[in-house]
């Protein structure tokens, strides 16, 4: 019988624009349809084309929904729209979980897609969709 250990690390794409957006703290949360589970408290940014490589990870606070964000906590990119809960509105982005990026780290030698492949860490393509 295996055991099952507690995810700590997970594994998620993100478009280059927003990962500038982080570098300069303009991007304070990383928002997402889906809950990430409790026990996650790193994420290994996979930036999707032209990139196409991990170059970074983040550790992240557990997510939150719309209305918890605290008040001294509004001023980065959409954390007041994603608060207000515009991001659930027709039209929205639909996210409904925020994760604060706590801290930010470049990885000493990025891991590109191939050496993803070779590693069989991902099988598709699968990485380039956000």
């Amino acid at each position: 019988m295996t055991r099952e250990t507690l995810r700590t690390d997970i594994l998620i794409s993100i478009y280059p624009n927003h990962v500038a957006n982080m570098l300069t703290r303009q991007k304070t949360h990383e928002f997402r349809k889906y809950l990430i589970p409790p026990t996650v408290s790193r994420i290994w940014i996979y930036e999707t084309a032209p990139v196409s490589a991990i170059r970074y990870c983040a550790v992240i606070e557990p997510g939150i929904q719309p209305g918890e964000l605290p008040a001294d906590d509004l001023e980065g990119l959409n954390n007041r729209i994603f608060n207000d809960g515009e991001t659930l509105k027709p039209g929205g982005s639909g996210s409904r979980y925020a994760y604060r990026i706590a801290e930010l780290y470049r990885l000493g030698s990025e891991v590109s897609l191939e050496e993803l492949r070779e590693r069989g860490w991902v099988k598709e393509d699968k990485l380039e969709m956000n």
